[in-house]
């Protein structure tokens, strides 16, 4: 049984990980931003794509990382060790071949239906076919550095994350100033600073590398069936959230503007809670494969009040600071009452966020994640989206209506997989 010492040291550099990889999108814009405003936009509106390549690929590593920990404590460790981990490899080359060609040969009518236009739309298309067509790189990282977390090694993932980050700085910044390639620059810099990033996390994999034949493997069936739903629950999460921003557009150009400064500034909030909810799936289903309930029991009590507590002194911090945080993006009165709204609620929400999230981690830790993806199916469209809609514009209480809805659904999400994870373990476990 591990203390709370002991976790807060094991999801620290996870946490940390986070952070790295958010500060990769914000250098990027900020370097292109001395481009031309054509090419903060064509970044952005092909990021905005990346992030789905992106959401799909963490759910993937966290399944990997679920069944990896399982494995490693069963007997024939290496020999099953070794299939999972040449099956793994060999889905996430298929999945992020996938999307390569796809980000290829679809740029052009994805972007354009997203609003690219013009200048912004071939930058868009520039930017999308070279990190996008080269998305495996994305997903190679991320599945190495699960079979390294499963092992209990999160630092090295978290510096391949720190290199990278370094490294697409230095070369974006060369290629731009230097050899004048614009927003390819930062392309390239993206590129080569995963490709650094993945042949670092294969080189400390050492023994639990995939093979050269690899591909030969047959798909392990049980990653796809835990993979499919884990991937789904996160696309719901992300088609939800476009939804939304669809319905905080309705309220105006300033409120809109306002929405996304708040949430640019509560994303720190979340850090601790995703970094804390990986720990989750490895100490739950390390526990599982010993059918061990008090232990599961204990790891998500633990778990839980760790990322509650970090998110509570983080959200009570930026509230207690919001008013000179917003001055840093905005003077607009409405821009900044609307971006304290996304900051009060994010606070107030810490309990069923931290809530929701470790049980979706407890059982995907479990092998269940079919249940996390009907919970956040129904708390999105059910509640955030179609609660959201009817508060903000039908009763007109504006922004607060909408995130008063995403407030409900979290203490939905919270309750309903609270209540069936006990039943699950009398039940399953």
């Amino acid at each position: 049984m591990k203390t709370n010492k002991e976790i807060l040291k094991f999801a620290l550099p996870a946490i940390i990980e986070n952070f790295l990889q958010m500060l990769v999108g914000v250098s990027d814009t900020m370097i292109v931003a001395h481009l031309s405003l054509s090419a903060v936009a064509a970044v952005s509106l092909a990021n905005n794509l990346i992030t789905v390549y992106q959401a799909i690929f963490i759910a993937l590593g966290t399944i990997i990382s679920s069944l990896f920990a399982k494995v490693l404590i069963e007997k024939k460790a290496k020999e099953k060790s070794k299939e999972l981990i040449n099956s793994a490899t060999k889905l996430t080359v298929l999945i992020g071949l996938v999307f390569g060609l796809f980000s290829l040969f679809a740029a052009q009518p994805i972007l354009y239906l997203l609003g690219a236009r013009q200048q912004v739309l071939e930058l868009s298309i520039i930017y999308l076919s070279l990190v996008g067509g080269l998305i495996v790189l994305l997903a190679l990282m991320t599945t190495f550095g699960a079979f390294l977390r499963a092992d209990g090694n999160t630092k090295t993932p978290m510096w391949a994350s720190f290199f990278a980050s370094v490294l697409n700085l230095l070369f974006s910044i060369v290629f731009i100033f230097v050899f004048h390639l614009g927003v390819l620059g930062t392309a390239l810099g993206a590129v080569l600073a995963r490709v650094i990033g993945t042949a670092f996390l294969y080189y400390k994999l050492k023994e639990k590398r995939p093979s050269l034949q690899f591909y030969k493997e047959k798909l392990n069936r049980q990653l796809i069936k835990l993979s499919l739903p884990a991937a789904g629950e996160r696309l719901s999460m992300r088609l939800g959230d476009l939804l939304i921003m669809m319905i905080i557009v309705r309220l105006g150009e300033r409120v809109f503007a306002g929405n996304a400064i708040g949430e640019s500034i509560t994303q720190f909030n979340y850090m601790p809670v995703f970094g804390m909810a990986t720990v989750t799936v490895i100490l739950v289903a390390q526990a599982t494969a010993e059918n061990n309930i008090e232990n599961i029991k204990s790891y998500i009590k633990k778990t839980y009040w760790l990322a509650t507590s970090m998110m509570f002194v983080i959200g009570l911090v930026l509230l207690l600071t919001a008013n000179m945080l917003n001055q840093l993006f905005t003077t607009d009165r409405i821009a900044m009452g609307a971006s304290m709204t996304v900051i009060l609620f994010s606070f107030l929400a810490t309990f069923f966020v931290t809530g929701a999230t470790t049980y979706t981690a407890a059982f995907q830790g479990i092998g269940n994640t079919k249940l996390p993806f009907y919970a956040t199916t129904l708390g999105m469209f059910g509640i955030r989206l179609i609660l959201g809609a009817f508060l903000a514009l039908v009763l007109k209480l504006g922004l607060e209506g909408v995130w008063l809805a995403v407030l409900l659904d979290n203490f939905f999400r919270f309750v309903f997989l609270k209540i069936k994870f006990k039943k699950t373990l009398i039940t399953e476990i």
